[in-house]
């Protein structure tokens, strides 16, 4: 065999690879898209319109803080040491970063580099920031509070003794877990501790107000466990947060009790579960039923709470992760609309404890059956204040798999990050099960805008940077599958300036009339027609072409007709579509 090609080889006279050169081969990296680890903490600034999404330091990718803008505008900061982001704080023209190695790191957003790093002196708790405020104020586990000058880069003289200790000495070892300043009193802050909270005047430099929740024997608690209301009980504190008036605070227990207090004389209005009222009081409430009968259900933990508000503030509702029975298939948000709050000045105390124990309505914010809501992000319409919570149009809920959801608020309605989200973050919204890449002509790419019935932008913010133009190259188009049935198409361009930079989503899931078994095996995408074929492991294939939709804005039932094997399937159309990539034939 090697005498016969010899042979073949004598008499070619010329080298064709003598012109070849290694940096031809080069591989260069143009760009880069996705999310390198797990999510871990979410941060949204109303003002800039930015969302900022820290990570966790997993197997697949270090601990890292991604800043998104308008469409494609993106930023990574990387954190100084190999840790994970704990939280992330938008402060006017800085974002402050907390790490699991105890370390707050600030960055500038108008540079993208980090300004300076602040190890306190102990393990941080909680960390508070105020976009009015160039002070960050962090809680440590003994108890102390510290403060640190942002704009001078330096730990700044206050220091909060350990309260709690000082006002009950046989205490145990009592840590700070909750600070939220007053949202109309900058000089109130309030203070939570794993026993209780205090509210701590900056003015007199004194706490003013101390609440511990505490169960007498017979009372069922938050957990309702039968074995455990003999005796007398002080669950631990977990959550704090104020009224947007500041008239009542509400804390959350590790029971997964809900209590709001009188802020101004420390009274106790009302203690309550989801979904009962005055467990507090012996006998008042049963347990819930377990799987088997003589069980009850424990419930999962108060993960966040948030106070919100409409445009008036008094006009209030608490967003709830977290505190519904484990057994629950559906475990998203809950949202428990309170109504206008009472006149304080003219309401009873009998007034003040019904406006908590009976509420307007009280519904659901659905996620994905049996997965657990771990953390969230308001989407205020304008105001940074309030905690981050006036008048929100959306929210954007972290799950226990590292996969986002975004709902509308306070109706629930899932909100399709087309168009809404950088593409980045569409890699977890949910997660991608295979992708594939077509080549298709410019001229064709330019004309496919998808036009889809759709809200307010979130992310309007940042400055896109100026790239070459590339116009006689073929654009590659990237096809992203997904785990709900959802294919979504765009540009990720040549490292030039991506001219149509929208994004085509397809409903696969709908088009071939199911929601289960959407397992994607193939797709193909014509570069010279822009239609597209995707074919399922069950043996379907789905053929989409770009049209107009007849039945826009309108439920059609499905008609099947069937002929040689295949089904027309134009009325299974998404009815907020008016002009995209529609189905043709399964």
């Amino acid at each position: 065999m090697a005498h016969l090609l010899r042979g073949k080889q004598a008499g070619v006279q010329r080298d064709f690879s003598a012109g070849l050169d290694p940096q031809l081969f080069a591989i260069d990296e143009v760009a880069r898209y996705g999310i390198n680890s797990q999510i871990s903490a979410l941060a949204y600034d109303p003002v800039q319109s930015l969302l900022a999404v820290g990570t966790n330091d997993t197997q697949f990718g270090g601990g890292q803080v991604y800043v998104f803008g308008q469409s494609r505008v993106s930023v990574v900061l990387p954190l100084p040491r190999k840790s994970s982001v704990k939280s992330i704080h938008f402060v006017t023209d800085k974002l402050v970063c907390l790490d699991s190695k105890n370390e707050i790191s600030v960055f500038s957003l108008e540079t993208s580099r980090i300004l300076s790093t602040y190890t306190p002196p102990g393990s941080v708790t909680a960390l508070l920031t105020d976009p009015t405020l160039d002070f960050a104020l962090v809680g440590l586990q003994n108890g102390e509070i510290v403060a640190y000058d942002l704009d001078r880069q330096h730990p700044a003289p206050l220091r909060i003794p350990n309260l709690w200790r000082q006002q009950y000495p046989n205490s145990r070892l009592t840590s700070v877990v909750t600070l939220a300043l007053h949202p109309r009193d900058i000089g109130s802050l309030l203070i939570g501790y794993n026993a209780g909270a205090v509210i701590y005047s900056f003015k007199v430099d004194k706490a003013t107000k101390f609440f511990q929740y505490e169960l007498p024997p017979g009372a069922p608690g938050g957990d309702s466990d039968p074995t455990a209301s003999g005796v007398r009980r002080y669950p631990r504190l977990t959550q704090a947060i104020w009224h947007p008036t500041g008239t009542f605070l509400l804390t959350g227990h590790e029971d997964s009790s809900l209590v709001a207090w009188d802020s101004k004389d420390g009274r106790k209005l009302l203690a309550r579960t989801i979904q009962n009222t005055k467990v507090d009081e012996p006998g008042s409430a049963a347990a819930i039923q377990g799987a088997t009968p003589g069980t009850f259900a424990l419930k999962c933990p108060l993960f966040r709470m948030a106070w919100c508000s409409k445009e008036n503030p008094d006009d209030t509702g608490l967003l709830i992760a977290g505190g519904t029975p484990t057994t629950s298939i559906e475990k998203g948000l809950t949202f428990t609309d309170l109504g206008q709050t009472p006149n304080y000045a003219t309401s009873s105390w009998q007034i003040l404890s019904q406006y908590f124990e009976k509420p307007k309505r009280q519904h659901i914010l659905p996620t994905p059956p049996n997965a657990d809501v771990v953390d969230f992000c308001l989407i205020p319409r304008r105001s940074p204040h309030y905690a981050g919570s006036h008048d929100p149009i959306a929210v954007v809920a972290l799950l226990a798999s590292g996969e986002l959801v975004t709902l509308s608020f306070p109706s629930g309605h899932a909100i399709n990050p087309t168009n809404y989200l950088h593409v980045s973050l569409s890699y977890v919204h949910p997660f991608i099960n295979r992708i594939d890449v077509a080549f298709v002509e410019r001229t064709r790419w330019l004309g496919m805008v998808e036009n889809r019935s759709k809200g307010p932008p979130i992310l309007k913010g940042g400055a896109e940077s100026k790239h070459s133009m590339m116009r006689y190259a073929h654009r590659n188009i990237l096809q992203a599958a997904h785990a709900d049935g959802t294919l979504r198409m765009w540009d990720i361009g040549h490292g030039d300036e991506v001219e149509n930079r929208s994004t085509i989503q397809i409903d696969i899931a709908r088009a071939v009339g199911r929601s289960d078994c959407v397992d994607f095996s193939k797709m193909s995408m014509a570069g010279a027609t822009g239609e597209l074929a995707v074919g399922l492991r069950t043996g379907e294939v789905a053929i989409f072409r770009w049209g107009h939709n007849k039945d826009y804005g309108q439920e059609v039932r499905h008609v099947e007709a069937r002929e040689f094997g295949l089904e027309s399937i134009k009325d299974r159309a998404e009815p907020s579509v008016k002009e995209g990539l529609l189905p043709l034939t399964l």
